[in-house]
């Protein structure tokens, strides 16, 4: 009898945690469907931008060889050696990042650039993440399919470079550490501190991306109820120091200020007579006009209506601020050192302010929104939007334009003067079948994503009139 109590109660009991089990899984299924349901228009545009980075084939250049050889001494001898034996003085997270993929799908350059290529991805979703959380899903929405469509990121994608690493684990950072603020976490900042030790660990210009964190603390702390301490600032920069000190002062046997100093510094290629343009036309030829233009126009939009955006005008002065440091300091390494690399290379210097540059163009949707919303001077504002609108779309026909002019070429410039200083990309392989087609079904397949709203509304109005009329 007792042993048929206990059988019971074990019945009971398993019961009991199989209905646990599975309300626990439709909770689940629940979040996800209203996941999807908030946010499958980024599917769409994840898509569009894997169609993208698939139709490119892979690119290559002497930095790129340099460091897939630091990568490949990962898998191979354990730490990042290259011929000149100078790597295992580099911050070596990058490689070792991506020797966990090399080693289950092969040593090959085309595995460690499609291990680059999945990280750019995660960057669009990122940036949309971002837009998302500062100006709106639209906003969001736009920003990435800008960032996964412009060739200075579909370029970084398919070449293996350690910058799109950095980027990743920078906009990690960034997103986690906004949310720390906002929601006065020291568990989410310490997460962001981690993250922020990783990208550092990767490339010296995840710095860069501390600009916005920082102002944004710093102004916009005590609104958020985040009041930044000593205690604050150590859980952040601990990690970071611990990570310094065990790579650089243990395993490289180096000074602990090694990831502050890079070669282009220490073993410096001097320019005696750089061009000023060098600037302005790196961005037109990585990003194109019209791209720069939308954000410049966004920004003088933001300054003249400044009342009327005042929720987000402090968004767009950070992302401005964080543009103006990178630039200033590349200016300053080429104007005040006068240094080579800063200048010929002026596509990976500045390379960290191109989410903000994507940012603050797609943000003209947001604004878009709310100066249709303003009943005053109605004329003057619907030329505004259309103007921005259309610098908009054609940000998006140029880049694509550009990039289905690249297949027929071997070597892909990036030109900062007319003399012949640039940042090349050699084709590796290439995809020769259905090139320029991809890329307008890129192009498709981001236009449906933006109207999927609008024809999902048509649908079920079109659904429910049929029943009314069958139902009659």
């Amino acid at each position: 009898m007792l042993f048929g109590v206990e059988g019971g109660n074990f019945k009971m009991q398993s019961t009991r945690v199989e209905l646990a089990i599975a309300e626990n899984l439709q909770l689940e299924l629940k979040s996800f469907r209203a996941l999807l349901s908030a946010h499958y228009q980024l599917i769409g545009v994840l898509i569009a931008a894997f169609i993208i980075l698939a139709s490119m084939g892979t690119y290559t250049n002497w930095d790129a060889q340099t460091e897939f050889e630091a990568a490949s001494s990962v898998v191979t001898r354990g730490f990042p050696y290259v011929t000149t034996g100078l790597m295992i003085d580099q911050p070596p997270f990058a490689f070792y990042m991506t020797a966990p993929a090399l080693q289950a799908f092969g040593l090959s350059y085309a595995n460690g650039v499609g291990f680059v290529s999945a990280l750019g991805l995660s960057c669009v979703g990122l940036v949309y993440a971002l837009g998302t959380m500062l100006y709106g899903k639209k906003t969001g929405l736009v920003t990435a399919a800008l960032f996964g469509l412009v060739p200075w990121q579909v370029f970084m994608a398919r070449t293996y470079l350690i910058d799109v690493q950095y980027m990743f684990l920078s906009l990690l950072f960034l997103l986690v550490g906004i949310y720390s603020v906002k929601r006065k976490s020291e568990k989410l900042l310490a997460v962001s501190g981690v993250l922020f030790a990783l990208a550092f660990l990767t490339k010296l210009f995840a710095i860069f991306l501390l600009v916005p964190l920082l102002i944004m603390v710093l102004f916009k702390g005590k609104e958020f109820g985040f009041t930044l301490t000593v205690r604050k600032i150590l859980i952040f920069l601990a990690p970071s120091f611990i990570f310094q000190a065990l790579w650089f002062g243990g395993f490289a046997n180096q000074n602990f200020f090694g990831v502050y100093v890079a070669s282009d510094f220490t073993h410096p290629d001097l320019i005696s007579n750089p061009s000023l343009s060098f600037l302005p036309r790196i961005f037109v030829e990585s990003a194109g006009w019209f791209l720069p233009l939308a954000a410049i126009f966004s920004l003088v939009l933001a300054v003249s209506y400044r009342r009327l955006f005042a929720r987000t005008f402090w968004v767009d002065a950070v992302f401005a601020i964080s543009i103006l440091a990178v630039v200033g300091v590349d200016l300053t390494l080429v104007f005040g050192r006068h240094l080579l690399v800063p200048y010929v290379s002026a596509f990976k210097y500045d390379y960290a302010a191109l989410p903000f540059l994507c940012l603050l163009a797609g943000s003209l949707v947001y604004k878009s929104g709310i100066l249709l919303g303003s009943t005053k001077k109605r004329k003057i504002k619907l030329f505004l939007v259309g103007f921005g609108l259309v610098l908009l779309s054609t940000a998006f026909a140029e880049s694509v334009l550009f990039l289905n002019h690249t297949q027929p070429f071997p070597l892909i410039d990036f030109k900062v003067d007319f003399v012949g200083n640039y940042f090349p990309f050699y084709m590796l392989t290439y995809v020769g079948n259905y090139f320029q087609e991809s890329h307008y079904i890129a192009l498709a397949v981001i236009a449906i994503s933006f109207a999927a709203p609008f024809l999902l509304n048509k649908m079920k109005k079109s659904f429910v009139q049929l029943s009314i009329i069958l139902s009659n």
